[in-house]
């Protein structure tokens, strides 16, 4: 059989995707690994026992806020790159925005504050196990979202990798949330940002391996 042939016959019958598909597959293994990561952190960590007070606070609800803002920047990112040749193009500067604000009132809670108040505004009481427990709770979303990703068609596999365990990390951060006591912005901003960034990390390594066709 000659070459044309056979590109004419495995070509035959093709029908273009519905435009919602990459958004739908990329919702469904997110929502899946978020359902895990929630139970996950129900059965292991529990809802933190101040919540009914804690709801009551600003700061509270800026931190759902800040992860909440970053995955949905992330998501929109993850079906740019699920794409052939997809690249994150403007959406860096939306990604970053939730980053700043919250560096910002980070730097403006801490040159407020008394002196001997700055250490505990920024370590917490939780500082060494913050990062590790939103990477643990972030696994099953990641594995969603590469799940998402191998039914797609990425070509620039590091970059899909890093957008997809952003976006792990941000939504494990807000699942996080409902657990951690922890509400300054300076730890916030240092803390629950250290468990998205190594969440990324593992995404840009796990997506060259992991993603290849």
């Amino acid at each position: 059989m000659k070459t044309d042939d056979l590109i004419e016959q495995l070509a035959s019958g093709l029908e273009p995707m519905p435009t919602s598909y990459v958004a739908r597959r990329i919702l469904l293994g997110l929502g899946a690994g978020a359902l895990v990561s929630g139970t996950v952190m129900f059965f292991w960590l529990g809802l933190r026992e101040d919540m009914p007070l804690a709801m009551t606070t600003g700061m509270f609800w800026v931190k759902f806020g800040y992860t909440l803002a970053l995955f949905v920047t992330l998501v929109a990112a993850l079906a740019r790159v699920a794409r052939p040749g997809g690249s994150v193009g403007s959406l860096v500067l939306a990604i970053g925005a939730p980053f700043a604000l919250i560096v910002l009132m980070a730097a403006y809670r801490l040159m407020d504050a008394v002196p001997e108040a700055r250490s505990s505004l920024l370590m917490g009481h939780s500082a060494q196990v913050c990062p590790w427990r939103i990477l643990i709770l972030s696994l099953p979303i990641l594995a969603g979202a590469v799940w998402a990703l191998r039914g797609l068609a990425p070509t620039r596999l590091r970059l899909s990798g890093l957008v997809a365990g952003a976006c792990a990390g941000a939504l494990g951060a807000w699942v996080y949330a409902f657990a951690c006591g922890e509400n300054a912005a300076p730890f916030v901003a240092v803390f629950y940002t250290a468990g998205i960034a190594a969440a990324a990390a593992l995404g840009t390594l796990a997506g060259a391996r992991v993603l290849r066709w």
